[in-house]
């Protein structure tokens, strides 16, 4: 394939990369735009430092090979874009992914009327309103399927839960001292903290904490946005995912006026990646550790694959 670094906004300079399959440069193709999950993640997926996870250089190779056009990008503050992510909140990266959608729409390579927003993670609640006013012809909501907020109770739910189970001695310590509902009750007073406040940021337990970014996410109505969607819909996601209750992929067709394909896949994890081990959320970073080392689930590809296939209008 053919891979061409494009520099898309000013206001920040924002850069990412469209892959064009090989062969195949000349004429418009039908075009998948990638948006990422939360965090300082440049466009294949990686965060700063060691932190590897490599998912959408190789979705974007995958695709790329089964003929689609796609654009990937590095987030404000991450890879070759400026700007501050800590300061940065779901507004800015509606701006942004916009921004990349009007340059898609101009570009020679790529199919104005076969245009698809996939978004993994925070990249699904944003891909409503970057797609709003545009015409699109299909969304894929990857392991998102809930608002942040409902997200962030689903993992909280899950480490009280994990915490009244500890075995042994830290068990122990836990109940007695009564972690677990402390725990409980944290996560609730820290939303109260961030709704309440105007600033972008604040710091909290000694972390600074991109207030502006959680206050808006907050505040946007997520389920809303999903009934401006009148085009087919794929959420696909993991049953062991433990970021973002898997269950909730069916009852996105209770929003959508669109057709809505649905599917969990057995054993895939939040990265998108095979997991043999139990889902538990306690263990997320051993279980992540060296992820960007293996491929990423083959059912998974096949099914967004043949999703997109099966939804290119035939001229």
């Amino acid at each position: 394939m053919k891979e061409l670094e494009i520099q898309f906004s000013t206001e920040p300079a924002l850069f990412g990369s469209l892959t064009i399959p090989d062969g195949n440069s000349e004429g418009p193709r039908p075009t998948v735009l990638i948006l990422s999950g939360s965090g300082p993640l440049n466009r294949d997926g990686n965060g700063k430092g060691k932190q590897r996870f490599d998912l959408y250089n190789q979705l974007a190779a995958y695709l790329t090979e089964k003929g689609f056009v796609t654009f990937r990008y590095d987030k404000r503050g991450t890879g070759k874009s400026e700007g501050r992510l800590t300061y940065t909140g779901f507004w800015d990266l509606v701006h942004d992914g916009k921004r990349a959608v009007e340059m898609l729409k101009k570009h020679e390579c790529v199919d104005e009327n076969q245009l698809f927003i996939l978004g993994h993670s925070e990249g699904g609640l944003l891909a409503p309103k970057i797609g709003e006013g545009e015409q699109i012809a299909g969304f894929l909501f990857v392991a998102s399927a809930e608002s942040l907020q409902h997200s962030l109770e689903f993992q909280r739910e899950q480490i009280v839960s994990g915490l009244k189970e500890l075995a042994g001695f830290k068990g122990k310590l836990i109940r007695l001292f009564k972690i677990d509902q402390k725990a409980a009750k944290q996560g609730k007073a820290f939303d109260k903290k961030v709704e309440a406040t105007s600033k972008d940021i604040l710091w909290h337990q000694g972390i600074k904490i991109p207030a502006k970014w959680f206050r808006e996410h907050y505040q946007h109505d997520f389920y809303e946005s999903l009934r401006e969607i009148d085009c087919p819909v794929l959420a696909v996601t993991g049953a062991k995912d433990v970021q973002s209750n898997p269950a909730k992929v069916f009852e996105m067709g209770d929003y959508l006026s669109g057709e809505l394909d649905a599917k969990i896949i057995a054993n895939m994890n939040h990265m998108l990646r095979d997991q043999q081990e139990e889902a538990d959320i306690m263990k997320l970073k051993k279980v992540y550790k060296g992820a960007g080392g293996n491929p990423l689930s083959k059912e998974f590809l096949e099914v967004v694959e043949r999703w997109l296939s099966d939804h290119v209008r035939t001229k």
